[in-house]
């Protein structure tokens, strides 16, 4: 019985006499026969534990099928090298989806629930019919286009500061709340480094604007500072001509101190002495 088993557990390997199994094979092998040769399989099997019973059951009578495999495989399938780069990463995920998606045209079901993550990046790159050697040149330039993207990354790399860096995103937040995003944005919130790298991946933001964006958002956080450090103070706005600017700067490098400790200064005094300023 125990014999039986395994023997029904790998009816694959019999039927395509070939005892190696390869899981990203087996996920190209379920969607090639799905997608190119309209087999009837049941999508939950898709990745999952009984795969490979489910494509020996759509291959059991079709020899002539079986046949062209090892042939397709050359067609279809790049050497694991070359996709070595994918990442189980979400944040790459995310941005290559819709590159690849752009790439090759294709959109899997949406209900291969257990097609997730690497598995279904890779899933779509070997599904697609292209020349292989064109396929390996646009995976090339697609692997590029990560690299560069990924570069840019440290123009954020002030928000990944060790102690502050959570709070910078929480300002980074609030100034996109307030200041970018749409008034029932779906955007969800920000709170750490990896969600902001995310969300600038998914934004059509050109580098200036982006770089704009930056500055306004450190302007922001130098304000909040201030304020913490400073709670019985607030900024206020004067307008002074330029004679008198020009007497403040005097007074402020005469007596080292900046332009608001002089102002500061100079109306505590008045306030406690009331030498200038009489009732007419």
């Amino acid at each position: 019985m125990t014999i039986e088993s395994r023997k029904d557990a790998d009816r694959l390997s019999e039927l395509l006499q070939d005892p190696h199994r390869n899981h990203r094979h087996d996920i190209w092998l379920w969607l090639y026969l799905y997608h190119y040769e309209e087999a009837s399989l049941d999508r939950r099997t898709c990745n999952g534990l009984t795969m490979r019973d489910e494509i020996a059951r759509a291959l059991k009578y079709k020899e002539r099928l079986r046949s062209r495999i090892p042939g397709k495989k050359d067609q279809f399938l790049l050497p694991n090298e070359k996709l070595e780069w994918i990442k189980e990463d979400e944040r790459q995920y995310q941005w290559l989806l819709r590159k690849i998606r752009q790439m090759t045209g294709l959109r899997l079901p949406i209900d291969l629930v257990h097609l997730i993550g690497r598995d279904h990046l890779i899933a779509m790159i070997d599904l697609w019919e292209i020349d292989i050697g064109k396929k390996a040149f646009e995976v090339e330039l697609l692997r590029d286009s990560w690299l560069r993207h990924k570069a840019k990354d440290s123009e954020l790399d002030w928000f990944a500061d060790k102690k502050d860096g959570e709070k910078r995103c929480a300002c980074a937040w609030e100034w996109l709340q307030k200041k970018y995003l749409a008034l029932f944005s779906r955007q969800p919130s920000i709170s750490n480094h990896q969600e902001l790298l995310m969300f600038f991946d998914h934004e059509d933001i050109g580098r200036n604007e982006r770089t704009a964006m930056i500055r306004e958002i450190k302007k922001r956080w130098d304000r909040k500072q201030f304020n913490e450090r400073t709670p019985d103070k607030k900024q206020v706005n004067v307008i002074l001509s330029k004679t008198v600017i020009a007497q403040l700067d005097a007074l402020a490098e005469k007596h080292g101190l900046k332009r608001a400790q002089v102002i500061e200064n100079l109306v505590r005094m008045e306030a406690d002495a009331g030498v200038y300023f009489t009732d007419a």
